[in-house]
């Protein structure tokens, strides 16, 4: 009995198409998420957890500008109060930071990540050596 040996091409074959589409695939996907543009508002809630384990939830908006990888804007709790982006707001790989400095109030510090086009993370605020933490999640305005 004669074994064809075009067995085994065929399913290499197969296996090198296979790897030609799925790696340039799982590339793009990869550049996406880096190249994803965070221009535009988003409606953010920042949830504070108090020792006791209350909850309290609060609604700020982000105005974001992004220009590669320097990350711009303003984010506020309401229309008499915004505050703008201090220099170094960056995007880089789906992570994004920056700091806004609320007059007379905490440094607020955003250590944040791009998942499933929202927005989340934590805000940490710093005022005269003492700090406390907050979940960040947000979303686009609609």
């Amino acid at each position: 009995m004669q074994v064809s040996s075009t067995v085994p091409m065929k399913t290499l074959a197969a296996l090198a198409l296979l790897a030609v589409t799925i790696v340039p695939a799982t590339a793009r996907a990869q550049t996406a998420k880096a190249a994803a543009d965070l221009t535009g508002k988003w409606d953010a809630q920042f949830t504070r957890t108090a020792p006791d384990g209350r909850t309290q939830t609060i609604p700020f908006v982000f105005d974001l500008t992004q220009k590669g990888e320097v990350l711009t804007g303003t984010i506020s709790p309401d229309a008499d109060r915004v505050w703008p982006i201090e220099k170094g707001g960056a995007v880089k790989a789906g992570k994004v930071t920056f700091w806004v400095q609320q007059p007379d109030g905490p440094k607020r510090s955003f250590t944040l990540e791009l998942v499933k086009d929202r927005l989340q993370g934590e805000m940490l605020a710093e005022l005269n050596g003492q700090s406390f933490t907050v979940k960040v999640d947000a979303g686009r305005a609609k």
